[in-house]
């Protein structure tokens, strides 16, 4: 059955990266629960920042580790940036990569059902720090059940949630529209107030982010 899934969820992936699958404008904005955006910070912050994330990225891996907290502490939280994260799962030259990262962020989204965008950001700040061992291990359907059941998923229900037509449907959405709307190549890839900028390092996005917050309060630039 596992691998049934793999090489089922593969081909999803793929045509995906193809651009088989359409865009519907605005619908991700109307769902809720594992298929609504998941963010963070007040609705009326005056930065909007979006970032589009592989969970095998391994630059995404040490972004939210080493960068996150501070973007969380200093701006999401004092009111500055509402944050959205966005599943970007292509990688064209790693196949196997690609399903192991739609099985990881079905799982986020699976887990956002019962407990929400909080549920959600705390299953990919586990999957993140768990990388190496789900990501690029030799079992990862065995890792990814352990942090299902870490989560109060039991494999009937991560089974389940890795099978659902309607999770890969919206992920493969988020995919065009980093790859269609903002012309996303790389991850992670952050979209500031509608512009996209490519990431160099973290001092640069909050450079960047700080450049925003003056524009958006009516400072210079």
């Amino acid at each position: 059955m596992a691998l049934r899934f793999w090489k089922r969820l593969m081909g999803a992936a793929l045509a995906s990266a193809a651009g088989l699958f359409l865009f519907m404008s605005g619908a991700a904005a109307q769902e809720r629960g594992s298929l609504a955006d998941m963010t963070l910070g007040a609705d009326d912050a005056p930065v909007r920042l979006i970032e589009y994330a592989s969970l095998t990225c391994n630059h995404c891996a040490a972004f939210h580790a080493e960068a996150f907290p501070r973007l969380k502490s200093d701006y999401i939280e004092t009111g500055k940036v509402h944050f959205t994260l966005r599943e970007l799962p292509v990688v064209p030259a790693h196949p196997a990569l690609v399903a192991r990262s739609y099985a990881g962020t079905m799982l986020a989204r699976c887990i956002a059902d019962e407990d929400g965008a909080e549920g959600y950001f705390s299953a990919m700040k586990t999957l993140f720090e768990a990388q190496k061992i789900w990501a690029f291990g030799e079992d990862a359907r065995g890792e990814l059940l352990k942090i299902a059941n870490d989560a109060g998923l039991d494999e009937a229900g991560f089974d389940a949630c890795i099978a659902r037509e309607d999770l890969i449907t919206h992920i493969d959405k988020n995919v065009a529209i980093a790859t269609d709307e903002f012309a996303v190549r790389a991850t992670p890839g952050f979209i500031i107030n509608g512009d996209y900028r490519r990431y160099d390092s973290f001092e640069a996005l909050f450079d960047a982010l700080d450049a925003a917050v003056e524009k958006a309060s009516g400072g210079a630039g």
